[in-house]
């Protein structure tokens, strides 16, 4: 069987302030071992699928073109710093994201259509954008913490999403290498 590594998202393009909370972030935690993100591959996840045979992304990018079309453009913001689990015990660093409901109801509908399985218990959306992963903890928790709580009111421009993507994430042994597979313009007039 023939499959692909795919998931749901929307591509971030970077922008100054992301470049320079990069530049920030990075200069003050280079004691740490972290693996940054490649800020080419910036992205908010929808929905991972997983390993998918070939034969089936037909029918997730048709699926996805329809939904597409019953949505409208949306807003959102790059906002605040955070770390998953905890603060306190931090494996991946993230951005956080403003956005009305816009971008929870997309996601929900993606999850429905894609899934099918009745009504879906799924673990609270969170959005965020990933831009650091640190593998066998920190060596300096509340340095990382400090870091983190300094930019908590830092925040992006205002960014107009217009479309979602299909990737394909390869894993490699310097990280994941993203594909975009397919395009889905958010196609909807604001007014219908």
């Amino acid at each position: 069987m023939n499959t692909k590594r795919i998931f749901v998202a929307i591509k971030i393009n970077n922008t100054d302030q992301i470049n320079d909370l990069f530049r920030k972030v990075e200069f003050d935690l280079f004691e740490e071992s972290i693996k940054w993100v490649d800020k080419n591959g910036l992205h908010i996840t929808l929905l991972f699928l997983g390993s998918t045979d070939v034969s089936e992304i037909v029918k997730v990018n048709s699926k996805l073109n329809k939904i597409g079309n019953q949505f409208a453009p949306f807003r959102m913001n790059l906002k605040s710093m955070g770390a998953f689990p905890s603060m306190d015990h931090p494996r991946i660093l993230w951005m956080g994201i403003n956005s009305d409901s816009s971008l929870f109801d997309l996601q929900k509908i993606i999850l429905n259509d894609l899934l099918k399985k009745g009504t879906i218990e799924h673990s609270k959306y969170t959005p965020h954008l990933t831009i650091g992963r640190i593998k066998g903890g920190v060596k300096n928790p509340e340095k990382v913490k400090e870091c983190l709580l300094k930019l908590k009111d830092w925040q992006d421009s205002e960014l107009l999403i217009t479309e979602f993507v299909l990737m394909e994430s390869v894993l490699t042994q310097q990280g994941p290498i993203y594909k975009v597979l397919e395009n889905f313009s958010l196609n909807r007039s604001r007014g219908s």
